[in-house]
């Protein structure tokens, strides 16, 4: 039995990523304790060990070839969170979240929430002094994460897995 949560992440490799974590630092009290990601399956308590975790996702990604994303524009959730939104990869990072619920951790799909993919950049109930943010990240994803959320939010990774085996 695992204790804590654990997440399934991409963390995106910007050249200019220095431009989010700014943001990030200056609206979300986590900017310090967890790089900018990709959330892929939300939070979860299970018995699955990290082992068998590692194992089932490795077998999984071996059907998934990096790809690209692009991340422009800022967009907020209704309950203030401050997204960087994804405008290239969404399907592939879709279909990796599809597959990860319905193949390694289905009893924690929750169909009431749509997912789409983003960076949260933080919260705010005002993003009007944002408006001129357009810059662009781009980069190629070509590893997921396993973290494990530590007892004081911090960020510690389990695993690294290479898409495409």
């Amino acid at each position: 039995m695992n204790k804590g949560k654990r997440d399934i992440l991409i963390f995106p490799k910007f050249k200019n990523i220095n431009i989010i974590q700014e943001l990030r630092n200056k609206y979300d009290p986590l900017a310090n304790l967890i790089a900018p990601h990709i959330t892929i399956a939300y939070p979860f308590s299970d018995n699955i060990s990290n082992k068998e975790l590692i194992k089932k996702l490795t077998n999984l990604l071996k059907n998934f070839n990096p790809f690209t994303i692009i991340f422009k524009g800022i967009s907020l959730s209704k309950d203030n969170y401050i997204f960087l939104n994804c405008i290239q990869g969404n399907q592939e990072i879709i279909e990796l979240h599809n597959e990860i619920y319905k193949q390694i951790i289905p009893s924690h799909l929750k169909n009431s929430i749509k997912y789409i993919p983003h960076i949260t950049l933080g919260k705010s109930n005002n993003i009007e002094n944002l408006d001129s943010f357009n810059h662009e990240f781009k980069t190629i994803v070509d590893e997921i994460s396993i973290e494990l959320i530590g007892e004081h939010e911090e960020s510690i990774i389990i695993k690294n897995i290479k898409l495409g085996g």
